[in-house]
């Protein structure tokens, strides 16, 4: 199994000379008693792998209970997620301005090219993300973005979304 997403981020007491075996026990361990037994076991993998999109996509927890809510109404009508994160996440590049042809590189974890969630977590998510993964946030948007400055901007049509685009990230 891989372990992105189930490695919980947290400050850990590590002794010098400790094995990756043991390392990694300790994070399992955090990560089911701080992930699993808020989630549960049977929801633990949709739950984890929304709440790592999440977890790279917005900053405050309103924020991410909305965003939540928007990968939600998409999924409910079979939109793509198409987020960002997920491209970032295949190529290794650190952008916010995705070029579109990376859009289109084939992959399970591409949320652009593939309806429903990717096949696994892209980041190991925080208690914050989680929370927000099982508690969305209902509402009518299917669009958001991140201004420079981290605001988020909400929109319910592509259109307003290209407004958005244009005036914020232009």
């Amino acid at each position: 199994m891989p372990l992105e997403g189930y490695l919980f981020p947290d400050t850990y007491a590590v002794a010098a000379g400790a094995q990756m075996d043991d390392i990694l026990k300790l994070f399992l361990a955090n990560f089911k008693k701080k992930a699993v037994e808020e989630i549960g076991e049977e929801d633990i993998f949709e739950t984890i792998t929304i709440a790592s999109l999440i977890e790279k996509e917005v900053i405050s927890y309103e924020d991410k209970r909305l965003v939540s809510g928007i990968m939600r109404n998409r999924l409910k009508i079979g939109m793509p997620l198409q987020i960002d994160a997920t491209i970032t996440y295949l190529t290794g590049r650190r952008s916010v301005n995705i070029p579109i042809l990376e859009t289109r590189i084939k992959s399970p974890y591409n949320t652009y090219v593939n309806t429903g969630l990717p096949i696994g977590p892209i980041s190991n998510p925080g208690i914050d993300s989680i929370r927000a993964a099982m508690d969305p946030k209902e509402n009518d948007y299917f669009y958001y973005l991140s201004k420079p400055t981290g605001e988020t901007v909400f929109s319910r049509t592509l259109e307003e979304h290209n407004y958005a685009k244009n005036k914020y990230l232009r």
